[in-house]
């Protein structure tokens, strides 16, 4: 069992290390030794500034939320998002049902909840 202050302090490194996000058209369900998206769109990004926050949620939980922009994505159907670290390791990868075709007026908000248990 971790401790409580383990689990802080991964929640912290979790924080600080893995700060981008990418989203992608691929649709399979998820496997633990994917390093990457199945169908990614663009490059990873930067989660904060314009686009989004990470921050705890909880002594354990950390919520990463970013809005991505139609405009970037015209004719798209995004069906998974990945976050990463600035070095492209994945931390996670969730896929769901298509959203989309986006339009260049489309505004998409993304929040995962990333949980130290």
């Amino acid at each position: 069992m971790i401790t409580t202050e383990g689990k802080t302090n991964l929640r912290d490194h979790i924080i600080s290390t893995f700060t981008h996000f990418q989203v992608g058209t691929g649709g399979d369900s998820t496997n633990p030794n994917a390093g990457s998206l199945d169908s990614p769109l663009l490059t990873v990004a930067p989660i904060t500034g314009a686009s989004g926050v990470i921050q705890s949620s909880g002594e354990s939980s950390i919520d990463f939320s970013f809005t991505i922009l139609g405009s970037a994505y015209v004719g798209n159907t995004i069906k998974e998002v990945g976050i990463f670290d600035s070095g492209n390791t994945l931390l996670v990868r969730v896929n769901y049902d298509g959203i989309g075709p986006l339009t260049s007026s489309d505004e998409v908000e993304f929040i995962i909840t990333v949980e130290v248990d």
